[in-house]
């Protein structure tokens, strides 16, 4: 069976790492391949946090000897890929903003090698790769927590506007500050229930950052029933990767017009969640499209990993 090492940061809990965790779990049950995780930069042991224990990845600190199977790290790694000549190399793209920030030689390291293998998260990317003419590149979405695809009943909303404060960008500060008389609420510090009883209680949650790949917590608010207002940047420009009209650019001549659009869908709620339907529907369908992405990409692997060998 095909041994796969994913590369993930240690003792973080994040989105990027959960991501990795569920994509390895995957992985491990099309049958096709051994997939384990393989903690870098660790500062504390237990390297794996408490949250991703439920996926039940095996996990490894250190390449063991010889290993000659299917090395993948996510593209903030990806300068640390190239020497692993012996193994089968794979990007895994859960954003861009990394790609703005290598230098020039690396880029072409990277894109122009043939037998690298890249997989997009979004469909941002994804279109970005396909135009770069990588090689060998698939596409796979990531999930959300379980938690979040719950059915639940509706109940009343407050007038609440909800924002990831780690995510907002000048831009956003602006506007909020012209919002006069709205209530916002910024999600942190909650635990996952927490977070998902505040969402389920508001009715608008506000995102203007860069949208480098398909950002979770919006995604999570129109799970729990929230209207989303975007930037049109990045992951959130693409239909594909979010599926709503509720966009704008991230110009100051436009702040007046976003706030009385923040006002309406406060005093207009039922109407304007309607126009969520599709996108939570897009996003419900994501585990079946989600399984048989990663059977493709487990595939994909084993004949690699079968060319190399020469058998």
């Amino acid at each position: 069976m095909i041994e796969v090492l994913h590369a993930c940061p240690a003792n973080c809990a994040t989105g990027g790492p959960e991501c990795i965790h569920a994509f390895v779990a995957e992985l491990n049950k099309t049958g096709k391949v051994h997939a384990r995780i393989w903690y870098w930069d660790i500062k504390s042991y237990p390297p794996m946090p408490q949250e991703y224990e439920a996926y039940n990845c095996e996990y490894v600190t250190e390449m063991p000897e010889g290993f000659n199977g299917v090395l993948i790290v996510p593209e903030v790694y990806a300068h640390r890929v190239l020497p692993f000549t012996n193994c089968t190399r794979v990007i895994y793209w859960l954003g861009l903003d990394a790609y703005a920030g290598w230098h020039h030689s690396d880029r072409g390291a990277f894109l122009a090698d043939p037998d690298i293998i890249h997989i997009a998260q979004s469909e941002y990317a994804y279109d970005l790769l396909r135009q770069l003419k990588v090689k060998h590149l698939y596409k796979c979405v990531d999930l959300l927590n379980a938690d979040f695809y719950e059915p639940y009943e509706e109940q009343p909303r407050s007038d609440v506007v909800l924002y990831n404060p780690a995510k907002a960008t000048p831009f956003q500060h602006r506007l909020m500050d012209e919002c006069h008389g709205i209530t916002f609420k910024p999600i942190t510090g909650m635990t996952r229930q927490q977070v998902i009883e505040t969402m389920r209680g508001s009715k608008l949650y506000l995102d203007f950052g860069e949208f480098p790949g398909r950002e979770r917590m919006p995604r999570e608010a129109a799970l729990c029933g929230c209207v989303l207002i975007t930037s049109r940047i990045g992951a959130a420009y693409y239909d594909g990767d979010f599926a709503h009209d509720y966009k704008f650019d991230s110009k100051d001549g436009h702040i007046w017009a976003i706030a009385r659009v923040i006002r309406y869908v406060l005093d207009h709620f039922t109407e304007c969640q309607k126009d969520f339907e599709r996108f939570r529907e897009d996003l419900r369908a994501d585990e079946e499209r989600f399984k048989g992405q990663v059977e493709e990409i487990a595939r994909a692997f084993n004949e690699v990993q079968h060319n190399h060998s020469g058998a």
